[in-house]
């Protein structure tokens, strides 16, 4: 039996956190579901999916004290669609119902105790981070996670915290994102390999103030407000990244971040729609962008830029570039380059290499020309 009163915006307000666990479809209809559980004036929303697991409080008045599961995406949608008023939840065994206003609606719960065991916080100090920083961190890093990967350990972004400072790093073979961060520190050291999903929950559930971050065994913890993100851990070494990344790169061509994104988004729709190749044709004071394919034709277009090294061509995969490009924030960046098989750098073109750091790595691609055949 459980009997309780919250109001309508503070429980959507839950459910849009503890939804976003929910798992896409599954075997196991009790992970579909969503649990309610009072504690004392709180009441308690969970959801996972074995792997990421959101735990989130509201307030609520409660008459019974109770637990029961129902299904999260027909109770999320029911309370979306409510006035925003008082809603009494009651009920016991599997029939509950949700009222509010002159409406009611019944819905079939089930016995918590099918519910998976919610995963509880490590003990001992936390590292604690400015959430805005930590979300930076993470959009400049989790698109460059590889899906599904046959390396395991590269099917999440290595997070590591410690008195140094901080770093995040995420690569999928073809390219790689680091950022480091000096001074943000923590006495309480972090070294694990974290899941995208729970990293874009972060970033999507994201609140002002600071995140408390617990690691232990094979579980991560990101506390904030009244929210919890549990993940589990991926096991394994990360590969050796700092040796993969180049050092005496000396060919450097600086533009303009957006104008660049805007002649990569034209070029690109010509391209060839299975490799996504662009070519960059570098010469003194300029780069000429293009692009072809068998079917559609080919496209051109000249970037006034500031290049002054040797000229050569060089071949990218476009959304891979387009995507590193998105997520920087700088006016202008630097593509530093050795010759057309080499990995290129791309950072802002400010950096100075000390202190605060962030930078892509993006492997180029062999140059294709018409007519399906790899240019000499």
């Amino acid at each position: 039996m459980i009997k309780l009163l919250v109001s309508q915006s503070d429980l959507l307000r839950g459910l849009n956190s503890v939804s976003t666990a929910l798992p896409a479809r599954s075997s196991l209809p009790y992970l579909t579901n969503v649990l309610l559980e009072t504690e004392g004036d709180r009441l308690r929303l969970a959801a996972t999916d074995l792997d990421t697991t959101v735990i989130t409080a509201i307030p609520a008045s409660v008459s019974t004290p109770g637990s029961v599961t129902l299904p999260g995406k027909k109770f999320h949608e029911i309370i979306r669609e409510l006035p925003e008023d008082e809603v009494r939840i009651n009920g016991t065994g599997n029939r509950i119902t949700i009222s509010c206003g002159q409406g009611s609606f019944t819905l079939g719960g089930s016995s918590s105790e099918q519910f998976p065991t919610l995963p509880a916080k490590g003990t001992g100090e936390p590292a604690r981070i400015q959430m805005s920083v930590l979300s930076d961190a993470i959009r400049k890093t989790v698109y460059a996670v590889a899906r599904d990967d046959y390396r395991a350990t590269l099917n999440g972004a290595l997070m590591d915290v410690g008195p140094e400072g901080f770093e995040m790093v995420a690569t999928d073979g073809h390219r790689l994102s680091c950022i480091s961060l000096v001074g943000v520190r923590s006495g309480s050291p972090i070294h694990a390999l974290v899941g995208p999903k729970a990293l874009n929950l972060l970033v999507r559930l994201a609140e002002e103030g600071e995140v408390e971050i617990r690691y232990q065994g094979s579980q991560i913890s990101f506390e904030f407000g009244k929210t919890t993100i549990f993940s589990r851990t991926i096991d394994g070494e990360y590969p050796p990244y700092r040796k993969v990344i180049p050092v005496d790169n000396d060919c450097i061509l600086r533009v303009g971040r957006e104008e660049l994104i805007s002649v990569l988004r034209r070029v690109k729709t010509m391209a060839n729609p299975s490799t996504h190749q662009v070519k960059f044709a570098l010469e003194p004071g300029a780069v000429v962008v293009q692009s072809e394919s068998a079917d559609a034709g080919e496209a051109r277009e000249t970037l006034n830029a500031d290049y002054a090294a040797e000229p050569f061509q060089i071949g990218f995969n476009g959304n891979f570039l387009m995507e590193i490009l998105r997520n920087m924030n700088c006016e202008r960046v630097s593509l530093m380059m050795k010759n057309p098989g080499t990995a290129v750098v791309i950072q802002d073109e400010a950096e100075t290499g000390e202190g605060d750091r962030y930078l892509a790595l993006l492997m180029p691609v062999k140059l294709v020309q018409s007519g399906g055949q790899a240019a000499d």
